[in-house]
């Protein structure tokens, strides 16, 4: 399973295009076009994430409901 694939066929495309993205931290740069997507992804996605953990920390009850028989269950259904 694990064996050698020295017989397969590569597309060079394919392999650039790998190599380029194991490789970003050579070729990233900050400019107009990327500096948005950092502050989003960077600053407001974990900002967001941050305000909605805390505002709702006390809100929630995550304890279980009173456990029931399946006869009790089954008959409130009917």
């Amino acid at each position: 399973m694990g064996g050698h694939h020295d017989n397969l066929l590569k597309d060079p495309a394919i392999e650039e295009w790998i190599w380029m993205r194991q490789n970003t931290n050579r070729y990233f740069k900050i400019n107009r076009r990327t500096a948005p997507a950092l502050l989003v992804m960077g600053l407001a996605i974990p900002a967001a994430t941050f305000y909605f953990a805390v505002s709702t920390q006390d809100k929630v009850d995550l304890k279980p409901a009173a456990k029931k028989a399946w006869a009790q269950a089954y008959a409130e259904n009917k």
